[in-house]
């Protein structure tokens, strides 16, 4: 019999043979020597960061992360370096602010005459590509030699949002993705997904977040991740909301004036920039690439609603880390420029769709009834392999370059809308609700006093509920509404959300049940569907031959309900409950979703 240690020795080898082996799964890697390799810095170098010592095959430790900022922190005037928040494991979550004139306050960066550009890594700790970018950038703009990068814009700078995430730290973290060594864990210490928190805020990260841009008001937003998925060429690959979203100004402004730089400056320096990609089939891009609309619950969707221009860059994982760095050290410094330099063209693209009319509101996206043309994609070449474990087909790439034309399938066509009425109340007992409103900054007036209101509500019908709870709240799978006006008196605490402001749209898409963020469908509102009270059958008795007897209407509608509906005339259980829900017993407020529409 092994001996304990003996056991553990063979545990061991094992998993480092497992790790080893890890990388050789993975795709046949297309050789790879870009002109950026030129911002690695010298190994003598004293700024030289933990991730260029390796050779950006590791990157470092949240401690050895802040205490590097913290060291850079000290030898310049130009940055100052905030606490935003602290995770739920209790780490500081931090922000580097860097600025020439030494603007570090909210007030003065979020009214500075320069733009303001936010970017944050470590959404999901196992993408810390934009960690390692950054610091080397921060490092050239401070003691290297891009100073001049701080006359286009101010900076703010996320090293790492999801901390606790970051510090769960392994080699079997994400075996799809080359590097770095180590890597973080995709959720927070809860479990729960931070780009799937926008709307909902539940999560530390997030909540800071959405603080920082409420009281910054930046005017670029950059989220930087890495793929999962296919292999193709492209290595950074990015996108924002281009069509079907809420910010059309905007939208054109970064399909114009900012791409095609930030496209130029990235080819300049021998990478391949595309778009975001999803293959239709799941495995390889032969049935095409599918431009899906995110709902707001997503950081560049998030953006969008609230008219921030905001950008989602995904790497792609079967790239080298030293390459999916690098990439995204090009991306950022052009981004500052672009942004400096068409400053004046984004300011009026911003106040354009903060003031469009708000009639009506998409709350649902869906494919377009044909594909858009068909656009050439630089693929990687695949086969389709049968596997004899399980006799299915499976795609393996072959890593060769392979152009191909693919059909570009839009999820942009409206699918339901609501009207928008003047302004939502909502009653001081859902006070989580209100609380994340102000969160996310939306403007609203608060009763001082009781207030008798006739406001339109939504009552829910049939509903299902999904079978198991996703990012930890119990969702909808299918319901319907009724809509019907009541009286009804508010108490002090109250409050009252006009959506003439500027984050009108955001406010109607919390709001409304439609929405597929909504508070409604996100489960903050289940206890409505609890029903309390009940009617004893010896008194349901009396009181229906009463009812028949007082009210031949009654009986009329409900000889007709025992006609139409077989199932029903056999179950005394649906009979006792009609009645009861023809009395005035019934619980008024049961089903009803307590948000009042003011027209």
């Amino acid at each position: 019999m092994k001996s304990y240690k003996q056991s553990l020795l063979l545990f061991s080898i094992c998993l480092f043979s497992l790790q080893v082996a890890a990388q050789d799964f993975l795709p046949p890697l297309i050789p790879w020597s870009g002109k950026s390799k030129s911002l690695i810095a010298e190994p003598t170098d004293p700024w030289i960061t933990p991730g260029e010592k390796s050779g950006l095959t590791e990157s470092p430790s949240y401690e050895e992360t802040m205490a590097w900022l913290e060291k850079l922190n000290e030898s310049s005037p130009y940055i100052s370096i905030n606490s935003i928040g602290t995770s739920e494991q209790g780490r500081t979550i931090q922000m580097v602010m860097v600025s020439k004139d030494q603007d570090f306050t909210a007030e003065e960066l979020s009214t500075s005459k320069k733009p303001l550009i936010l970017f944050q890594a470590g959404i999901h700790a196992g993408e810390i590509d934009g960690k390692d970018a950054g610091m080397m950038l921060l490092r050239d703009i401070n003691v290297g030699e891009k100073l001049e990068l701080l006359d286009y814009a101010n900076l703010l700078f996320i090293p790492i949002l999801n901390v606790d995430g970051h510090e769960r730290k392994s080699a079997y973290g994400r075996v799809n993705q080359r590097g770095p060594k180590i890597m973080g864990w995709r959720s927070n210490a809860v479990n729960l997904n931070l780009n799937r928190d926008y709307t909902k805020l539940e999560t530390a990260g997030i909540q800071a977040i959405a603080k920082v841009i409420k009281d910054y008001d930046p005017d670029l937003y950059i989220d930087i991740h890495v793929t999962d998925g296919a292999d193709y060429q492209y290595d950074v690959t990015y996108g924002f909301v281009e069509t079907g979203g809420y910010s059309p100004e905007i939208s054109s402004w970064l399909a114009t004036n900012f791409k095609p730089e930030v496209d130029q400056a990235l080819k300049d320096q021998g990478h391949i920039p595309g778009p975001l990609l999803f293959a239709a089939n799941g495995e390889d891009f032969t049935e095409g690439n599918i431009a899906f609309s995110f709902s707001p619950r997503f950081s560049h969707t998030y953006g969008d609603i609230r008219h921030l221009p905001s950008i989602l860059i995904e790497n792609h994982s079967l790239k080298p880390f030293e390459q999916r760095v690098l990439g995204t050290y090009v991306f950022l410094e052009q981004a500052i420029k672009s942004v400096g330099n068409h400053f004046e063209e984004l300011q009026a693209a911003i106040s354009s769709d903060q003031d469009q009319p708000k009639e009506s509101i998409v709350v649902k996206f869906g494919f377009r009834d044909t594909p858009a043309d068909s656009v050439e994609f630089l693929a990687v070449k695949s086969e389709k392999v049968t596997s004899e474990l399980t006799g299915n087909e499976y795609v393996a790439w072959l890593g060769e370059p392979d152009t191909q034309l693919v059909p570009s399938i839009l999820m942009d066509k409206p699918v339901s809308s609501v009207p928008v009425p003047k302004a939502y109340w909502v009653p001081v007992e859902w006070n989580a609700v209100i609380q994340k409103m102000k969160e996310h900054g939306i403007e609203m007036e608060v009763l001082t006093e009781p207030k008798e209101l006739n406001l339109e509500f939504s009552t829910v019908n049939e509903f299902k509920m999904v079978s198991q709870p996703y990012e930890g709240l119990m969702r909808f799978q299918s319901f319907d509404l009724d809509k019907n006006y009541r009286k009804v008196t508010l108490q002090p605490g109250s409050v009252r959300v006009k959506t003439d402001q500027a984050l009108g749209e955001l406010a109607v898409i919390l709001m409304e049940p439609e929405s597929v963020d909504s508070f409604f469908q996100w489960g903050y509102f289940n206890t409505i569907l609890s029903q309390t009270e009940y009617m004893e059958t010896y008194v349901m008795e009396p009181m229906i031959q009463s009812m028949l007897d007082k009210d031949p209407a009654l009986k009329t509608r409900f000889e007709e309900e025992l006609a139409k509906d077989e199932a029903f005339a056999k179950s005394p259980r649906r009979i006792y409950r009609w009645f009861y829900e023809q009395t005035p017993y019934l619980d008024q407020n049961w089903k009803v979703i307590p948000v009042g529409r003011e027209w």
